[in-house]
């Protein structure tokens, strides 16, 4: 178990806690306080963005598509707000609570991930906002593009270094403003939105297209389980499981919901521009959003720069937990200055929309085998097994690579390559079922195995 120590987790003030236990004379706060920090993290562009790749590139239509964010949304959200639980009852970081379950080995493993998949996000996010700000004032170019990934990456890592107190206090009140100004805008759009556009795909292509959607949306959510209990740490151990579970649930359907639909309907307004412009749904607001433009871009800065701050918080605690020696804000200054190298590469990268479509569902691969494998082990196999849990973890996530679709994932960069599971995806018309098929096999399999050594 690790040290309790005295902290500062106050706003505004430097937090010094890094990855020590917190004690419960220092928590604090509700349950229902994780439904406004989740929410402050998916009230943003990168919900929209997911969203518009249902009608722009996969051939769903509005309806259809709304109901394949809404099923990914939901089950992704239910295994975060089941994963928070960790933090309430040990008062560690996530990854820091997995040395339990899979040892030191396997918890640096996933340290190494997580920081990979954070530093990764805050150079989108990063890139994100950086496109918006180069369209408000820049003209888009690629030196205001540049100039705006700096300042943004700034901001974003000033507020990380404050530490968990800050962010939670600025995600909450984010939550709220980011919420009312995308309604605002929604209803300003409404107009010029093609509300009954049906799916492009049709047939056996259909289910393909459907279940890509859903895994795009279950993937941006899972992105986030190695952060879930960097935040819950911090309540109280006797808050109820179900509420623990619950309001994050709440905070990330609700915006994944609203900023889904908004999403969605985006590319109707302009179906051509949205498919070939690099900036898709940015561009399509750049053209016909008139004086909605300002306000919009406005909203996508604000909000990634809000959604970087988890980042760049998680990736500071996850490089302590791989040896580092460093403070926790001097691990959190590090991570984003490699972030905003990232960004900065990233800016040069002509087919954005196509590079995040291969990060967000690379990225998570290993997440879902790795949470199933966590929450087994935290609700149903209390006593550890170190070995077990990382071999199912490991094969759950080996499995799941045969069923990627690296057609779709590649394909613009190798267009006559072969993939060795081309059958298989094409008997599946193109459906990516990766990060369910890792997650069934390896919960299945350390439940085996759990049994069998029993």
């Amino acid at each position: 178990m690790e040290t309790t120590v005295a902290t500062d987790d106050e706003f505004l003030k430097v937090e010094s806690r890094g990855l020590e236990e917190v004690s419960q004379s220092d928590r604090r706060g509700m349950p229902r306080g994780l439904a406004f920090l989740w929410a402050g993290a998916f009230v943003n562009y990168a919900s929209v963005l997911t969203a518009s790749l249902l009608t722009n590139y996969f051939g769903l239509g509005v309806w259809d598509g709304m109901v394949a964010v809404a099923v990914g949304s939901v089950a992704g959200a239910l295994i975060l707000g089941l994963l928070s639980n960790t933090g309430v009852r040990s008062g560690l970081p996530q990854i820091v609570f997995t040395r339990r379950i899979l040892g030191g080995a396997g918890a640096r493993v996933g340290a190494f991930l997580t920081l990979f998949l954070a530093v990764g996000w805050f150079a989108v996010d990063t890139v994100i906002a950086a496109q918006a700000g180069a369209q408000l004032l820049g003209g888009g170019g690629r030196l205001a593009t540049f100039a705006w990934a700096l300042a943004v990456a700034a901001i974003s890592v000033a507020v990380a270094v404050y530490g968990h107190r800050t962010i939670q206090v600025l995600e909450s009140w984010g939550a709220v403003a980011f919420a009312a100004l995308s309604v605002a805008l929604f209803i300003a759009l409404a107009g010029q939105m093609h509300w009954a556009t049906g799916p492009a795909k049709a047939g056996a292509d259909y289910p393909g297209a459907f279940v890509l959607g859903f895994m795009s949306c279950f993937a941006l959510v899972a992105s986030w389980y190695p952060f879930a209990s960097d935040y819950s740490r911090y309540l109280p151990g006797s808050s109820p499981v179900r509420a623990v579970t619950l309001w994050p649930v709440a905070g990330i359907v609700v915006p994944m919901l609203l900023l889904g639909l908004f999403g969605l309907l985006i590319p109707t307004i302009d179906p051509k521009l949205a498919a070939s412009d690099p900036n898709g749904p940015i561009a399509v607001i750049s053209k016909h959003g008139g004086w909605v433009a300002v306000p919009f871009f406005l909203f996508v800065i604000a909000g990634e720069i809000w959604a970087n701050y988890l980042d760049v918080y998680t990736a500071g605690l996850v490089t302590l937990t791989l040896g580092v020696r460093l403070r926790r804000w001097q691990t959190a200054l590090g991570c984003g200055v490699l972030g905003a190298l990232l960004a900065t590469y990233a800016v040069l990268v002509t087919d954005f929309h196509s590079a995040y479509t291969d990060f967000l569902l690379l990225t998570y691969l290993w997440a879902p085998a790795w949470a199933a494998v966590v929450l087994l082990s935290f609700f149903v196999f209390p006593d550890a097994r170190p070995r077990l849990a990382l071999a199912a973890w490991l094969i759950g996530t080996a499995s799941s690579l045969a069923f990627v679709n690296y057609p779709n994932l590649f394909g613009g960069v190798f267009p006559e390559a072969h993939f060795p599971n081309q059958p298989l995806i094409d008997l599946l018309h193109g459906a990516d079922l990766s990060g369910l098929v890792g997650l069934v096999v390896a919960a299945g399999l350390y439940a085996a195995l759990r049994r069998a050594r029993a």
